[in-house]
């Protein structure tokens, strides 16, 4: 038997246990209820950290060590999430003509080290981790089209294919993502615009008439952004201005009708409009640090994130022992979480309620462990039959 093809029993052995440990129900507690106000808070109640190109790991080609730009590395995604709190995370994408996937890397080329090489496989690495830990609260991951892949040339276009540029692949982008996290007969990990708009003409009337979804119905789910406007945000919203059917919100702007999400990633310069975003509902991303700011030690633009209130921080440095100056970005009295210093302003919210490490721990002998297992284990099949690979 071919180490790419599982036996067709095999198949049917692993789908049965698959679909009996879906429809299990998530164990109970002692304790009752671990989250109590999951329906009165919502997704925009929290803050959490994330990280910057989480994918990266310091390049070799370079024999005096990588230029500053690209002097930084993050552990792999498995490891954030459990052990650095990590709740968002940022992927480059590049399609691969000759593979038909997509590759996720900084650079062609010039910085292409990558904890996961492809996107199917970082999905992967998220999804095994959110059926293995069933209580987290809702992840973000922030997707940047990067171009297409070259394999000794660098590439910043749209991901669409030259000279022309008028096919593109937004729709293999959408499917790669349901693929992993809400693939037919399996749990929808996935929150869409669809969803979040609900029967509201566009998704900014539905962030400010209705607000966000309660956490509960977030609660062990994640929510993708195609992150950058221009060329890829017009072109992923052609013939769909209202992300009708599609996986991922957009980097948005109030003036929009797909306005859900939106960047600011200056918290000192733009701190009063991001509160103000934040408290008309919507979901703001900010940067933490720069490069040049974290290792100098200077923690203003960090400190100045948190207080804005923005819901998603992004850092290069997520983790203590990461500079030797000692600078790190970790939310402030979260677990990994806290909740949001404008937008529960009047509201009864402690960080465990948003989640409780107590919650937390996977249960490999359970219903979610055995479905994270397996899952992962068909996936990494499905994606080796599609890509070739032998291992």
């Amino acid at each position: 038997m071919s180490d790419r093809t599982p036996s067709l029993s095999f198949l049917r052995f692993a789908l049965a246990a698959l679909a009996l440990a879906w429809a299990a129900p998530a164990p109970a507690h002692e304790e009752g209820d671990p989250y109590p106000r999951d329906h009165e808070l919502r997704v925009n109640h929290i803050q959490s950290i994330g990280t910057h190109n989480s994918y990266h790991l310091r390049s070799t080609l370079y024999p005096n060590g990588p230029p500053f730009d690209f002097d930084y590395e993050h552990a792999p995604l498995a490891v954030q999430l459990d052990e650095q709190g990590v709740r968002k995370f940022e992927l480059d994408v590049y399609w691969d003509a000759d593979l038909e996937l997509f590759r996720v890397h900084h650079e062609n080329f010039f910085d292409q080290n990558s904890s996961c090489p492809t996107l199917a496989e970082c999905l992967e690495i998220l999804r095994a981790w959110s059926l293995a830990h069933r209580g987290h609260g809702p992840i973000v991951v922030f997707v940047e089209p990067k171009g297409i892949y070259y394999p000794t040339s660098f590439s910043d276009e749209p991901i669409c294919d030259p000279p022309d540029y008028v096919v593109c692949h937004y729709d293999e982008l959408d499917a790669e993502i349901r693929f992993a996290l809400a693939p037919p007969g399996g749990p929808d990990l996935l929150m869409t615009p669809d969803e979040v708009r609900g029967a509201r003409a566009t998704l900014r009337d539905a962030i400010l008439l209705d607000g966000w979804p309660p956490l509960g119905q977030a609660r062990g789910r994640f929510l993708f952004v195609l992150l950058g406007g221009g060329v890829d945000r017009d072109n992923y919203a052609a013939g769909t201005p209202l992300l009708a059917g599609r996986a991922m919100f957009t980097s948005s702007a109030p003036d929009r009708e797909d306005a859900a999400v939106m960047m600011r990633d200056d918290p000192e310069g733009s701190f009063a409009q991001i509160q103000d975003l934040v408290a008309q509902g919507y979901v703001i991303r900010t940067r933490a640090d720069a490069l040049s700011d974290a290792q100098a030690g200077d923690t203003t633009r960090r400190d100045a994130a948190f207080a804005s209130g923005s819901q998603v921080i992004s850092t290069d440095y997520p983790a203590p022992g990461m500079l030797e100056n000692g600078y790190f970005a970790s939310i402030p009295g979260g677990t990994p979480s806290r909740c949001n210093p404008v937008s529960t302003i009047g509201l009864e919210c402690t960080p465990h309620d948003i989640e409780d490490p107590a919650f937390l721990a996977p249960e490999p002998h359970g219903a979610a462990g055995a479905a994270a297992a397996l899952a992962t284990l068909l996936g990494v099949t499905v994606a080796r039959r599609r890509t070739g690979v032998r291992r």
